[in-house]
């Protein structure tokens, strides 16, 4: 049976979003959110710590850099990046050296400590990337000239966090984000795609519903059911809703 090689070689990175063009800026950010007294940021650092010991890596757009400094738990690292995914990726490749970083996405701070603890199992022998998933439920279309076309959901997948990477992985998927000016081939927006694109080994566990991105009034009414806090939001000044 493969050997795990994490442990302590494993750095927490939070990758925090900017404000959409429905938030009023970075006070309405997701990751300041507040949810029963404590920020989405927070309640993630909480459970990363629970998890994955070592001071969290934390990279946010300047502006939301500047409300998250000084509020963050003792060793955590605060690095500002404006810019794509990519930026703040990479930012997080030179703010630390560990061979591993787990990747987790601000919004989908209600993640359970037990979809953390199968993705770092994961990460064996062989295998440059670990992704925990769950089924799509939405309905799917395919649009061509021919109108719409049903697509079978039960060979879809929604990529969820926290993504556990080889640094070595992580950098050259960077690099395939980056894409190859002149070349006429769309670059993958997405690490874990990247990985893919250039023949890695992606194993997939599975995921949690509650590993939802909280973006918008919606789901952070959905993020309030889910941690028995459901309130009528409708009138709260905060996260817009999404058209």
């Amino acid at each position: 049976m493969p050997v795990p090689r994490t442990g302590a070689a494993v750095r927490p990175v939070v990758l925090v979003a900017p404000s959409g063009p429905e938030q009023q800026g970075a006070t309405t950010a997701p990751a300041l959110q507040l949810l029963g007294g404590s920020r989405l940021v927070d309640r993630l650092l909480g459970t990363l710590a629970e998890v994955c010991p070592p001071p969290a890596v934390v990279v946010a757009p300047s502006a939301i850099a500047v409300r998250l400094e000084g509020t963050l738990p003792h060793g955590a690292v605060l690095v500002p990046r404006d810019g794509s995914r990519r930026d703040r990726i990479l930012a997080a490749l030179d703010a630390c050296d560990e061979p591993a970083l787990l990747l987790h996405d601000a919004e989908r701070a209600l993640t359970p400590a037990s979809a953390h603890r199968e993705v770092m199992a994961a990460l064996v022998d062989g295998v440059d990337a670990v992704v925990p998933t769950v089924a799509m439920t939405d309905s799917v279309k395919e649009a061509g000239s021919a109108g719409l076309r049903n697509i079978d959901r039960s060979t879809l997948a929604v990529l969820q966090s926290p993504r556990l990477l080889r640094r070595e992985a992580l950098r050259a998927a960077t690099a395939r984000m980056a894409g190859a000016a002149g070349t006429g081939v769309d670059a993958p927006e997405d690490e874990i795609l990247a990985v893919l694109a250039g023949g890695g080994d992606v194993r997939t566990v599975h995921g949690s519903h509650d590993g939802f991105a909280v973006v918008d009034r919606l789901t952070l009414w959905q993020a309030q059911i889910s941690l028995g806090l459901a309130r009528d939001t409708t009138s709260r000044q905060g996260l817009a809703r999404r058209a």
